[in-house]
């Protein structure tokens, strides 16, 4: 059976504000939706069987319409295999009654044929005399298998007389597919409309609905403000953000994962409905590691507008000898809460470690833990991160100290003059000195140097007073 699925579906999104006068209820457009129960509604597309899309965006679309607009259900395939006359009017034109139009999709269980043209033309009978326009929206992944011209069928119809327009959406076709679905849209008077998934037919559907919208207006005698359900959510942030691995969009009121966008550019527009939604942006890890999930607040979509979520950058200016550090962590955290902005560990692998990082506009404590070291070194504590804007954090002042003939050497910290806390304390794997003679990055300054040599009861003060300036890597010789 070739793969196709019908959804002949419409919708409106208005918001309407003040008096409306009463209008003839038969001045209105009527909408008719015919859902395709055929076998091949089963299909998949990005893991998600094709009824299972219809019966989410049917359930997104059919509560939302204006309450002046009649609507009908028309099913077919959904009783029988292998039998093209298996069409049946489950909802006459006419009702008002949303919920059962949402309950009966989800009850239907695909079997049969995909009968296009007849489905077209039992509903166009039944709209016969009718005084508002009909809108009939046709969704299908591919083309009629039991006629041999649908689209003269629906010619005849529209030249018949009978008040309708049929707009196609063909989703996931081939392009001989998309030639036969748009021949019914042009001599129906409609559009035809491209998807390739649950969210670009559901835009498709939305932008669709808009001429629905328009004619219920012209039905008004008073115009009336009115906004589309759909609007967008854009993301930017300067540079590349090469360690963004992707952002996640999640609806708010449910939870729901509506949008993946992997390895965004730093340039992105998001069709949405109206409602609020959270951005969690993704950082990528190496070694084939989940990406480290960061939430980026939660933002409100408005019909008809374009919210914008613009966002900074921090970028990482490492001097070439500091390059082999013994990274094994980095963390941003943002100064006002104190929590975890981004924490990336390099897990033996620091290729995403000083990639640039896009960021909630903020203020910004960076700092680094070294491999065998218990506490962090804070490298900047005052970044600030504005909107649109790279903030810089330059590494390029460290130490290495020169390992010694001395081999007892178990562990050392650099702690600044006149303070507790050291700024580095790493100490040695129980099988190698590894990694306390690698270079480190440290803010320039001026430190003590303290080392544990082993069968010591107390750390020996090796280097008092050390200063470290700006753009310089000291290589120290504690004389052991």
């Amino acid at each position: 059976m070739r793969r196709n699925f019908i959804i002949v579906c419409a919708a409106a999104a208005l918001l309407v504000f003040g008096i409306i006068p009463p209008v003839s209820a038969a001045t209105y457009p009527e909408v008719m939706f015919v859902l395709d129960a055929s076998g091949s509604m089963w299909g998949r597309v990005n893991d998600t069987a094709k009824i299972e899309i219809a019966r989410e965006v049917m359930g997104e679309v059919v509560p939302s319409l204006p309450k002046e607009v009649k609507v009908g259900l028309t099913v077919y395939g959904h009783r029988k295999k292998g039998d093209c006359a298996d069409i049946e009017v489950v909802i006459e034109p006419g009702s008002d009654d949303r919920q059962k139009l949402v309950n009966t999709v989800n009850a239907i269980n695909p079997k049969g044929m995909t009968p296009i043209a007849d489905s077209i033309t039992m509903v166009a009978e039944k709209l016969k005399g009718n005084e508002a326009e009909t809108t009939i929206i046709l969704v299908s992944d591919g083309e009629e298998t039991c006629h041999d011209d649908p689209c003269g069928v629906v010619k005849a119809l529209k030249n018949s007389g009978i008040k309708f327009i049929l707009h196609v959406v063909g989703f996931d076709v081939t392009e001989e597919q998309r030639e036969q679905l748009q021949c019914l849209s042009d001599v129906a008077g409609g559009s035809y409309f491209g998807a390739e998934d649950a969210d670009s037919l559901l835009a498709a559907l939305t932008t669709v609905t808009q001429e629905v919208e328009e004619k219920v207006e012209k039905a008004k005698v008073t115009t009336k403000k009115k906004v589309s359900r759909l609007g967008k959510l854009r993301i930017t942030f300067p540079g590349e953000g090469k360690s963004i691995g992707a952002f996640t969009i999640i609806r708010a009121r449910d939870g729901k994962v509506v949008k993946t966008v992997e390895n965004p550019k730093n340039d992105t527009t998001h069709p949405l409905l109206a409602g609020d939604y959270q951005i969690v942006a993704g950082f990528a890890n190496t070694n084939y590691r989940p990406n480290t999930d960061v939430p980026f607040g939660t933002w409100t979509v408005t019909g008809g507008k374009t919210v914008e979520c613009e966002l900074g950058t921090i970028a990482f200016n490492v001097a070439e000898g500091l390059k082999s550090m013994p990274v094994d962590s980095i963390t941003v955290a943002e100064n006002k809460t104190g929590t975890s902005s981004i924490t990336l560990e390099s897990g033996d692998n620091d290729y995403y470690i000083f990639k640039s990082k896009p960021l909630i506009p903020g203020t910004y404590t960076a700092s680094l833990t070294y491999y065998r070291s218990k506490v962090p070194t804070t490298l900047v504590d005052d970044l600030a991160v504005h909107v649109g804007e790279t903030a810089y954090v330059t590494i390029d002042s460290g130490i290495k100290l020169i390992k010694p003939q001395e081999t007892s050497v178990q562990a050392w910290a650099l702690i600044p003059v006149g303070e507790e806390t050291p700024i580095i304390d790493v100490e040695r794997r129980w099988d190698n000195q590894e990694p306390l003679w690698r270079v480190f990055a440290v803010p320039a300054g001026t430190y003590d140097l303290m080392m544990i040599l082993k069968g010591m009861d107390e750390p020996l003060p090796v280097g008092e007073g050390i200063e470290i300036k700006q753009g310089e890597l000291l290589e120290f010789d504690t004389g052991l």
